[in-house]
């Protein structure tokens, strides 16, 4: 079997309504998921353009231009740079692109978006997590489980199980019972 990348796929994504119960708003940002070694060619590329871009404190840049906000995060302080890596690679290997101009943007797999999201630990990016969980039921907890497994460790992946169970996810692992209760 060949080793290279199979040719990018062009993709329409669903839209995700963070807050299935209110009228739907559309994401206010968006993020991308970029190595470390990325961020000072950005940086340059958007000092070329004279637009200004703020340090984020877990590694990255972000700018906010009227009412756009995008991130460029690469995780360096404080989160699973390595991670990171494995799903922009995982992302590239899938050749799934999102349309942007002529061109496309790789996507990273719900099952890595969900582990990024688990193994950083922020109370937002959990509550992510359940809404994502709850709303695409074939993200695949056995798969996510893993990669959380290499990355985050034993208890990132418990947690990944409970907040599986906050979604009413029938595939989560039970919660663990002192004595059999």
């Amino acid at each position: 079997m060949s080793e290279r990348a199979k040719t990018p796929v062009p993709i329409e994504l669903p839209a995700f309504d963070p807050n299935p119960s209110a009228a739907h708003e559309p994401t206010k940002d968006v993020d991308f998921a970029v190595p470390v070694g990325a961020i000072e060619p950005i940086k340059a590329a958007l000092v070329r353009r004279g637009i200004v871009a703020r340090p984020l404190s877990s590694g990255g840049l972000a700018v906010r231009e009227g009412d756009i906000r995008v991130g460029f995060i690469d995780r360096r302080e404080g989160g699973p740079a390595e991670l990171f890596e494995e799903a922009i690679a995982d992302a590239g290997r899938r050749g799934l692109l999102a349309a942007a101009g002529a061109g496309g943007v790789p996507v990273v797999a719900a099952d890595y978006l969900v582990a990024l999201k688990v193994v950083t630990g922020e109370d937002k990016d959990e509550t992510d997590v359940v809404k994502l969980l709850r709303r695409l039921p074939a993200i695949g907890l056995s798969r996510t489980r893993g990669i959380i497994l290499r990355h985050g460790g034993t208890g990132s992946a418990k947690r990944l199980d409970a907040l599986a169970r906050r979604a009413g996810r029938p595939d989560a692992r039970p919660e663990y019972r002192s004595g059999g209760e």
